[in-house]
């Protein structure tokens, strides 16, 4: 019985997507996009995608994900935020 369980929770964990799963998959999704893929070649903005926390959380979010691939206002915006960052 015991065994059922921790094959449930351990698999279940294991499907689960982590941070930062979701975060390359949404910079992989973006860097389709020329403007973002110049951007994320740029050794100086690549590591703050990476490593900065408040980039980090905009970049999690798919609805901001849509908006950049969308709108070139929300790519300005992005842009200002990485170089204020």
């Amino acid at each position: 019985m015991f065994d059922f369980f921790y094959d449930l929770i351990s698999n279940t964990i294991l499907m689960y997507p982590t941070s930062y799963s979701k975060l390359r998959n949404n910079i992989e999704d973006l860097s389709k996009e020329h403007w973002f893929k110049e951007l994320y070649s740029d050794p100086k903005y690549n590591n703050l995608i990476w490593k900065n926390k408040k980039i980090k959380v905009y970049l999690l979010n798919k609805k901001n994900i849509s908006s950049l691939k969308n709108s070139k206002e929300e790519q300005l915006k992005f842009i200002n935020l990485l170089e204020k960052s």
